[in-house]
């Protein structure tokens, strides 16, 4: 019995280091997507002001001690919202979600797969700004396009503020994947959501997304191909 134990030990060893390479390959990948952005959209930092707008005013609003206490808890609600979420796209069973200022926490069965995006989804994905992405598709109009990229920048900047309050080392969320784990994946895609977010003005939502998740990767990867051949 002690042989089989030391056998699991190290399976689940030997997986949690092949996980990181995957992992850390994939935040290598996001960095040369990060540099291709900014080497794109630097040039045309003008088409970014709306973006701006939207992400310093929410700064500003969070400076009102009414609207700061009201945000923290929006920020509860939207962790566990989120974690609510995946937790769906995973199949799972929900048990119990709550909300408030001294317990916030889902409940939810357990599963083969999808504990570590279940976990982490919080600090990775920034549902409100997803979910205002496809308005950009529903009219042409310029004045219309300015408010929703405002729009867009302000929750951006919820999220972000989000992630950087509520991220802890010792929190359960980051130990219990792992936290090398953990950490791979919200940098890589805090750097993933960063791009989308960037080029959305100046490319449109469909080839911002071609960029982030194609074109730029898929240059990346033929780029150290090259030099290392």
């Amino acid at each position: 019995m002690a042989e089989v134990g030391r056998f699991k030990r190290f399976l689940e060893k030997t997986g949690y280091v092949l996980d990181c390479i995957v992992l850390a390959a994939l935040f290598i990948v996001a960095v040369g997507v990060l540099v291709q952005t900014l080497q794109k959209d630097i040039p045309r930092i003008h088409l970014h002001k709306a973006l701006a707008i939207g992400f310093a005013a929410f700064f500003l609003l969070f400076l009102i001690p009414r609207v700061r206490k009201n945000t923290r808890w929006m920020m509860k609600f939207n962790h566990e919202f989120t974690h609510l979420v995946f937790a769906l796209l995973f199949f799972r069973k929900i048990y119990r979600f709550k909300v408030d200022d001294k317990d916030s926490h889902v409940s939810y069965s357990g599963g083969w797969f999808g504990y570590l995006p279940i976990t982490v989804s919080p600090y990775c994905v920034p549902l409100l700004t997803l979910a205002l992405l496809p308005w950009r598709f529903t009219t042409d109009n310029k004045l219309y396009l300015y408010v929703i990229t405002i729009l867009i920048g302000f929750s951006f900047a919820f999220h972000v503020c989000c992630w950087i309050s509520q991220l802890r080392l010792y929190q359960t969320d980051i130990t219990g994947p792992g936290t090398v784990k953990s950490l791979l994946t919200i940098v890589s895609f805090q750097i993933i959501n960063f791009c989308l977010i960037l080029l959305t003005p100046s490319s449109g939502v469909l080839e911002a997304l071609k960029r982030v998740f194609w074109l730029f990767p898929r240059d990346f990867v033929l780029h150290v191909i090259s030099v290392l051949s």
